[in-house]
């Protein structure tokens, strides 16, 4: 396999969830931690080599929509402080948000007692320090990743 085509597969997702959380930099790794799942199998989830089960992907969702709304959030409130070369955030977000419609028309066809699921889990997760810190400075990350480029800020 060329390096090209390695490339391409390694950032090919199967799903349009993974994509958005790709936006806003939740890596495998984080999703693992959350999921108490090993970084591989989220991995495997990501490329459509094994089917995401439907509680997976109800909470994924969720987690999408909650960062899109809080970096939605940010950007609006922080609309003034950045420079035109900081539309990449603003970028990121619009395809976040495009990714997460087009996974909640996928999840019409889950099962009512896998959305039950995944809500419990995002409830959950929400609840805990997942990632060894607040779930708010994920967001936090999330959002501040979009102002971390040089020349992000007017002066």
């Amino acid at each position: 396999m060329t390096d090209t085509a390695l490339i391409r597969t390694k950032n090919r997702t199967a799903y349009p969830v993974f994509r958005g959380l790709d936006e806003l930099s939740v890596s495998d790794t984080d999703l693992a931690k959350a999921l108490d799942a090993q970084p591989a199998e989220v991995t495997a989830w990501r490329t459509g080599a094994v089917r995401v089960p439907g509680r997976v992907a109800a909470f994924l969702t969720l987690v999408l929509d909650a960062l899109v709304e809080r970096r939605g959030s940010e950007l609006s409130y922080a609309g003034g402080l950045i420079a035109a070369d900081g539309r990449m955030g603003t970028d990121c977000l619009l395809r976040a948000r495009d990714s997460l419609q087009q996974q909640k028309a996928f999840n019409l066809a889950l099962e009512p007692g896998d959305v039950q699921d995944g809500l419990r889990l995002f409830n959950q997760w929400r609840r805990r320090n997942v990632f060894g810190r607040p779930v708010r400075d994920m967001a936090d990350r999330v959002y501040l990743r979009g102002l971390a480029h040089p020349g992000a800020l007017a002066h």
